[in-house]
């Protein structure tokens, strides 16, 4: 059985699923120097996407005979469409609407759920930022490929709540504090805590113990 992440066997790429893998593999796979762009503009390809196509730049869109046919395939489709036109200008200046009026509620959301004084914001963007680049350093030595839409490292005890703790950086970015989790599901997580300051405690003094063990 197949266990992620795994790395490429080619190179030091690391793939947290089957698809970011197969994705990857192409890259190693040689475009003929013949080879020219898949959307006809006549330039050479330097890229495969991920539909196993050669392209002249590593943006499809940015390839000007795809925005030419893309531009003509739109001017096409709404031909003699008038009413639906109405329609979608309808849709459109509503969401319009609705994307201010939801923007408006988050912020009104935000400040009222704001539970950082003004004088502690400053030292907890300092605090956190060490905090995340000691996580990100354990990430990547142990391989671990994040990104903003793939995965994130998470703080099991959030850096809120370790900086209201009085936890040091290295306690609250100990590796005993930390996982690897899907963007999405991190996105969702927030702000909260999965753990307590007592178990994170306990579990550094667990350890601890180990090593100390180990070492006699």
């Amino acid at each position: 059985m197949i266990k992620y992440p795994r790395k490429c066997p080619k190179c030091d790429y690391v793939a947290n699923n089957p698809q970011m893998f197969s994705y990857h593999k192409r890259t190693h796979e040689p475009i003929p120097e013949d080879a020219k762009c898949h959307f006809g503009c006549g330039n050479k390809a330097i890229h495969r996407n991920t539909g196993d196509k050669l392209t002249c730049k590593k943006k499809w869109a940015d390839c000007p005979e795809y925005l030419k046919k893309l531009s003509e395939r739109i001017a096409k489709s709404w031909e003699g469409n008038i009413e639906r036109k109405k329609i979608t200008k309808k849709i459109f200046e509503e969401q319009v609407v609705y994307n201010r009026q939801a923007r408006e509620k988050s912020i009104k959301s935000i400040k009222e759920k704001a539970i950082l004084l003004p004088k502690d914001a400053k030292n907890y963007r300092s605090y956190a930022r060490k905090c995340r680049k000691i996580a990100q350093q354990w990430a990547k030595e142990n391989n671990y490929d994040t990104g903003r839409q793939t995965y994130h490292v998470d703080h099991k005890l959030s850096l809120l709540d370790c900086y209201y703790a009085g936890l040091s950086v290295n306690v609250a970015s100990h590796p005993a504090n930390l996982q690897i989790m899907p963007a999405s599901e991190n996105a969702s997580k927030g702000r909260k805590s999965i753990i307590t300051v007592e178990q994170l405690l306990e579990a550094l003094h667990m350890k601890l113990v180990y090593f100390s063990n180990e070492s006699d």
